[in-house]
């Protein structure tokens, strides 16, 4: 990924914060030079110096096939986004080209599958992880075994080993707080990217 300065962010503190909060990846692998790529929930754990990735995805899924072979992955977690005009930029002479703002983060690293138990052991950790919050939350223990077990059967578990971290937040950091404030104003409905621009820039 193409990550100039300003934009370019290094700190692990940063990109560990921002996954836990935009935990919804593309993995990326391939298979004999044929780019495979699935949309998974991710979350992140610490084990003394090492970042783990955790997953699983459907055993009917090809690339679940393929990184029996081939286990290199890119994990790619997205952020807020959106289009910035011309305008927006430089309202009175139009002679900023437009541009489009996003964070995004990549993590890289060799995938292996888990056991079964270390699988089911990530499925209560996940639900926990997104269920927390909901109106009423759902407790896995006290789902049906039955369910549970078919469930279990269809996907496989892995983790990430994260060996390069590269993340780029195009946010205006390049601008002065009067532009962005302009920005702002010109994007104020995409809510979540005017978020992400006084949380960076604060």
């Amino acid at each position: 990924m193409y990550s100039p300065n300003p934009f370019r962010i290094e700190d692990i503190l940063i990109l560990k914060k921002f996954i836990k909060s935009n935990g919804f990846a593309t993995l990326v692998s391939t298979h004999n030079t044929n780019p495979l790529a699935t949309h998974i929930p991710l979350y992140i754990e610490e084990r003394g110096t090492k970042h783990i990735l955790v997953g699983h995805m459907s055993r009917a899924n090809e690339q679940a096939k393929a990184l029996e072979n081939e286990s290199n992955v890119l994990a790619i977690f997205y952020g807020a986004q959106g289009y910035v005009s011309a305008y927006a930029k430089d309202p009175k002479e139009l002679k900023i080209t437009p541009t489009y703002d996003y964070q995004i983060v990549h993590a890289k690293g060799k995938l292996q599958f888990v056991s079964r138990d270390k699988l089911e052991k990530s499925l209560y950790k996940l639900m926990g992880i997104y269920e927390k919050g909901q109106p009423k939350e759902m407790d896995l223990s006290k789902y049906p075994k039955a369910s549970l077990e078919r469930s279990l059967n269809a996907i496989i578990g892995f983790e990430i080993e994260v060996e390069e971290w590269l993340g780029c937040f195009r946010l205006n950091q390049n601008r002065t707080k009067e532009e962005r404030e302009h920005i702002k104003q010109c994007v104020k409905e995409n809510t979540a990217l005017v978020k992400a621009i006084d949380n960076f820039n604060s």
